[in-house]
């Protein structure tokens, strides 16, 4: 939903919030009770008034949102974060001591990771197979191939 979209939503929310209450305690909840009708539209008014505050603050944060990007991760061992990393991604295996690259599983070590596609209008997709997308900074170590025997940068 683009902008315009937004603020006529929260628009039509606070307006929604102010008439609802002041016609349901005017008309139906506050007659039995407050008999002088200049009285009664006061107190309904000002719960209405209450109210569309309040909805006019939702729909304040509704409408300057910034809408987060739309995160995929699709492949296998792949990775797509929407925002910024600072942790540790690794995707391919890791081989115990001594274990030869055979034997870890999980794929060919020596072909090369598929590089993820580039971030465009808010989209954050990682489709290849062990293959890494960040939509933001990333201050932690990432890896997508094996690490087999020594030591993981």
């Amino acid at each position: 939903m683009e902008r315009f979209g937004r603020w006529a939503v929260a628009g039509l929310v606070t307006v929604a919030g102010f008439v609802a209450p002041t016609w349901l305690c005017g008309v139906l909840v506050l007659p039995s009770v407050l008999e002088d009708p200049a009285t009664r539209w006061a107190v309904a008014s000002a719960l209405g008034t209450a109210v569309a505050a309040l909805a006019g603050m939702w729909g304040y944060g509704f409408a300057t949102r910034t809408p987060g990007p739309d995160t995929q991760a699709s492949g296998v061992r792949a990775v797509a974060v929407g925002g910024s990393n600072s942790g540790s991604i690794f995707t391919g295996d890791t081989g115990a001591p001594g274990q030869s690259p055979g034997q870890a599983g999980g794929g060919n070590p020596t072909s090369p990771p598929t590089p993820a596609p580039p971030v465009a209008g808010g989209t954050v997709t990682a489709a290849g197979e062990r293959s890494i997308a960040i939509g933001g900074d990333s201050t932690g170590p990432l890896s997508t191939g094996d690490h087999h025997g020594g030591a993981q940068p």
